[in-house]
């Protein structure tokens, strides 16, 4: 059964883990919530684990960090500026994710031009 505390025993062996670490308890149970909803909105609940809660959570703290986030949210799915553009194609779900639970790593989240 996946909890909040089995998902940050997950995070605490992978790398890259600095940014959820960084968080206050308060927030780190608000990501791993938010992660876990967002998956059982798309997924069913047995297919869940600690490890695509916790792959999920990095992809989504990754995506705030980078302001992309709120983009994607608010449904933009092209924007520039000074000379870059990115279009934005995808669920929000991590790529991984989604190759660990559908089978394939097909999944698109987005081009930089």
């Amino acid at each position: 059964m996946v909890t909040d505390l089995t998902v940050k025993l997950y995070l605490q062996k992978l790398s890259n883990t600095d940014g959820f670490f960084a968080l206050d308890l308060l927030e780190q149970d608000k990501a791993i919530f938010s992660a876990f909803e967002l998956l059982k909105d798309n997924f069913p609940v047995e297919k869940l684990t600690d490890r695509v809660v916790a792959l999920q959570v990095l992809y989504m703290l990754e995506g705030e960090g980078e302001e992309f986030a709120m983009l994607k949210r608010q449904g933009v799915k092209s924007y520039s500026v000074k000379g870059i553009s990115v279009t934005f194609d995808g669920s929000g779900i991590s790529p991984d994710v989604i190759g660990i639970l559908v089978g394939t790593l097909r999944a698109a989240i987005g081009r930089l031009i």
